[in-house]
């Protein structure tokens, strides 16, 4: 259930205690965590039961996950607009959720989440032309697209899309913030549907800190859909923007499946929290692929300076044959490598590197799901810059 991610090691010098006190302290003031080891646990962020428009209740969800899918830690997020008339997720169903994620919580070997979906849809505005429109809120209508939003407490009630104190991202990213709470962004869409999915201020990338992670092309039912998925996520990284990476099922059928892995120091709903706070995970279309992704020594999901042209060190352990491990630079791949077998190590320093650029890796398997779709992972990103 969990592994240990491979770690590159470090060989340490004998420290004298001064030494040692400055350089935990330059930690510190860096954001980083302490040199500790952190363990893997996979999950699934993303999934619905009967209080929107899924199967089965939280309860069943929960138990699904941990002894079937045999999963470290799941998220459930029904739609905040409930499942009936009058189309807003009543209190109770929301204070039921909490109590059956606090009733199947038990640390270091299973951590279930409440969560909601913020459901967003342009129907909300009076300038929608749709008969469909609700007209809750003045203007023309927006585009904000879903976004997933769980706490690491129990809190009295959700910050719902339909209430003026929250229906933009930004009115919700300060309302969860208070909260002590993280919001990832759901399905990115490259439609009009997430036309204005990432319009929310930079000062929310610490709570906003993910986003889903789709693949541009997948096959269903013999057709292959132009999803667009990473590439819409990269425009918003060339843009300036900070996110790292998550997947979910976005189960409607009560099966949730490892989607995302964290590297987090125990299996504690706040040491989960505090990884994905900092975007140490990475999101998988499939497979449970294994993959490590530093930069000088600094994980995923950090924000670094160099004084020197960026060394990357990455360890990939798929369950299939790796077909291509690639290297994206600011939107581009910029390394690539093609293993021969299963695993791959290689260290690789960008001397093309020019002062400022964001890092991730994207591997994909030799393996196909019955669709035809290969199963991938991808890393959250390292952003660098020179000192």
């Amino acid at each position: 259930m969990q592994n240990a991610p491979s770690i590159f090691g470090y060989q340490w010098c004998r420290w004298r205690w001064a030494g040692v006190l400055a350089w935990l302290t330059a930690l510190k003031l860096a954001g980083a965590p302490a040199a500790e080891q952190y363990h893997r646990y996979w999950g699934d962020v993303h999934g619905h039961t009967i209080f929107s428009d899924g199967k089965g209740t939280a309860a069943d969800y929960f138990q699904y996950a941990r002894d079937v899918a045999h999963l470290d830690f799941v998220i459930v997020t029904d739609h905040d607009f409930g499942h009936e008339a009058p189309w807003r997720m009543p209190k109770a169903h929301w204070q039921q959720t909490q109590a059956a994620a606090e009733q199947y919580t038990v640390n270091g070997r299973f951590v279930a989440i409440a969560g909601y979906e913020w459901t967003s849809q342009p129907k909300y505005w009076r300038g929608f032309t749709n008969a469909a429109s609700e007209g809750l809120f003045p203007g023309p209508p927006c585009y904000y697209n879903h976004k997933n939003v769980y706490f690491p407490k129990p809190v009295d009630y959700l910050f719902s899309a339909k209430d003026v104190a929250y229906l933009t991202p930004d009115l919700l990213a300060a309302a969860v913030q208070r909260a002590g709470g993280l919001i990832q962004n759901n399905h990115p869409s490259a439609e009009v549907e997430g036309r204005d999915q990432f319009d929310y201020d930079g000062r929310w990338f610490s709570v906003i800190a993910n986003t889903e992670m789709l693949p541009d092309l997948m096959r269903y039912g013999g057709k292959t859909y132009a999803l667009r998925g990473e590439e819409t996520v990269r425009g918003f990284l060339n843009r300036g923007g900070r996110t790292g990476f998550v997947g979910g099922s976005d189960t409607h059928e009560g099966r949730p499946s490892a989607r995302t892995a964290v590297l987090a120091t125990a299996l504690t709903r706040e040491a989960l929290f505090e990884a994905l706070r900092h975007r140490r995970n990475y999101a998988v279309s499939q497979a449970q692929i294994e993959l490590d992704f530093k930069i000088n020594g600094h994980w995923m999901g950090e924000e670094i300076a160099v004084t020197n042209p960026p060394h990357l060190n990455v360890a990939v352990q798929g369950t299939a044959k790796l077909a291509e491990v690639a290297v994206v630079r600011n939107g581009l791949v910029c390394h690539r490598v093609t293993p021969a077998g299963n695993e791959v190590r290689f260290t690789w320093r960008d001397n093309a590197f020019a002062g400022a650029a964001y890092y991730y890796v994207r591997v994909t398997q030799a393996d196909a799901d019955e669709e035809g779709n290969p199963s991938r992972a991808w890393s959250s990103p390292i952003w660098v810059k020179a000192r």
